[in-house]
């Protein structure tokens, strides 16, 4: 397949016209990522923005010590890496490659160098890659905001602000139907196959997947 029509599935060139297309592809570089291989990892400098043309990149975030969670999947046509290629920070996540992928990869010198000589098309890029960060932006909030209220709802009670536990590393008591009993802090609130589950950490770094449906309380700790 032709790298336009990988060009065609990406987000990025919404509004452009054929010309346009093969004009912005002439600043891409090509480049292969073998399986178990990282494009990035977090906190890595990074000026790039990537598109994948074949293959499967996982895009993930360290949650505690070496354990890391899967925030997205990127397939054929899947822009990553936009937020450090838009604001030159670190990487905020790390691109973990699972199948053998072709990436295409542009670099922040040469997309300014586009822009100045073709400042119309530019700007409807620039457009379309702000719509897809303000696109996951929402996709985060919404999944944060319904653990949070899962988190309520478990509980029985809405005095009990999981937002709050979360990002202030309380400590808490969980108690299962089972009468068994688990204490440390709570590092995500997430949903799988399952359904919703607690990732808890102890004193000594141990973690704990805890199933939603086994909780009878939860409490901060004494």
């Amino acid at each position: 397949m032709a790298i336009l029509d990988h060009f065609a599935k990406s987000r990025l060139v919404d509004h452009l016209n054929n010309e346009e297309i093969q004009l912005f592809i002439q600043k891409f570089r090509k480049g292969h990522v073998k399986s178990g291989e990282y494009v990035f990892k977090e906190n890595d400098a990074g000026d790039k923005l990537y598109i994948v043309q074949k293959g499967t990149v996982s895009l993930k975030k360290i949650v505690t010590g070496n354990v890391e969670k899967q925030l997205s999947v990127a397939r054929e046509g899947f822009i990553f890496g936009e937020l450090s290629f838009m604001d030159g920070k670190e990487r905020s996540a790390s691109a973990f490659v699972e199948e053998e992928s072709d990436l295409l990869s542009l670099k922040r010198s040469d997309f300014d160098d586009f822009i100045h000589k073709n400042p119309k098309t530019g700007m409807k890029i620039y457009s379309n890659l702000l719509y897809v960060v303000v696109e996951r932006l929402r996709r985060t909030n919404d999944a944060y905001r319904d653990a949070v209220r899962w988190g309520l709802e478990i509980t029985g009670t809405q005095k009990l602000n999981f937002h709050y536990l979360i990002t202030e590393n309380v400590n808490v008591r969980i108690e299962l139907i089972t009468n068994k009993i688990f204490e440390g802090k709570i590092l995500q609130l997430e949903k799988s196959e399952a359904g919703y589950e607690v990732l808890l950490a102890n004193k000594l770094g141990q973690l704990a997947l805890v199933p939603y449906h086994n909780i009878a309380l939860v409490t901060p700790a004494q």
